[in-house]
């Protein structure tokens, strides 16, 4: 039985979905802010290549990516499939909508991923003993890979833009 299933959190009436969707949407929400400030106060000036900010933000999206579709989905990453060639790895400074475009398909692809799964889906576990964390609940990697994760990445841009790198 799964740690939420043994304090009672179905009983409760607990959503794990609804709160790991609500923290990413307010942390993609962030992101977004973060870069559109940092952009704006660079206008007309594109940022400078290898710009921490930017490298940032797709850290962020490529993480998310990556969590959900290759550990939890089990398929190959967004940037591997419908961004191959043009994806956060091939990314301009001087135009940064392609780059935006992915990540806001990866953000949209993990709220997507999310309404979808119901309660024992959230709770199924994932063998991840390969990576060394043993075979946690999908909520835990959602958690720990991605709204963790995500969050102190943003954290991190959020001071990068305040010290504009």
């Amino acid at each position: 039985m799964a740690y939420g299933q043994q304090h009672g959190e179905r009983e409760h009436g607990l959503d794990a979905t609804g709160l790991l969707r609500a923290q990413l949407r307010e942390i993609h929400r962030q992101l977004d802010e973060e870069l559109t400030e940092w952009l704006g106060r660079l206008a007309p000036a594109a940022p400078a290549s290898g710009s921490r900010v930017v490298a940032l933000y797709v850290h962020a999206a490529t993480v998310e990516d990556v969590t959900i579709q290759s550990l939890l989905r089990q398929v190959a990453p967004m940037y591997e499939t419908g961004w191959a060639g043009t994806g956060p790895g091939h990314y301009s400074t001087t135009d940064l909508a392609p780059l935006r475009a992915y990540a806001q398909q990866v953000f949209a692809a993990t709220d997507a991923y999310l309404a979808g799964l119901s309660f024992d889906d959230v709770n199924e576990t994932v063998d991840l003993s390969r990576l060394g964390h043993g075979r946690p609940t999908r909520a835990w990697v959602m958690s720990k890979f991605v709204v963790l994760q995500v969050a102190q990445i943003c954290g991190e841009l959020t001071c990068a833009v305040q010290h504009q790198y």
